[in-house]
């Protein structure tokens, strides 16, 4: 098995870290818009903070790992668990947003 790169997991950081606080920061502000304008925009805010969060963690362990030297498998399955919960949230978003796209398009067209 080849080693880890690290310059790869500090790309993972540091980009991780970047994504992970503007989609925080982006869904904060969506929820504020959404309270103050129009409620549509409240869940939309809370998936952009849950999937902020989950790539600011992933950024986290990356870190880790380039800070303490250690290339254990136990660090790297925490990156690639975290890394795991993201894509299949973003999965799962991804389908439910086709799921409701496509009934939307065929009415449109039907009009």
């Amino acid at each position: 098995m080849e080693y880890l790169e690290r310059e790869n997991l500090a790309r993972i950081s540091t980009w991780g870290k970047v994504v992970g606080v503007t989609s925080i920061i982006m869904g904060a502000l969506s929820i504020i818009f959404s309270l103050v304008v129009d409620l549509t925009s409240l869940i939309s805010g809370i998936i952009s903070i849950i999937t902020g969060y989950l790539f600011y963690q992933t950024g986290v362990e990356a870190s880790n790992i380039i800070s303490s030297d250690n290339f254990a498998v136990g660090n790297v399955n925490e990156l690639l668990s975290k890394y795991g919960k993201l894509v299949l949230i973003m999965g799962i978003l991804t389908i439910i947003s086709l799921v409701l796209l496509i009934p939307m398009l065929i009415i449109l067209i039907s009009m």
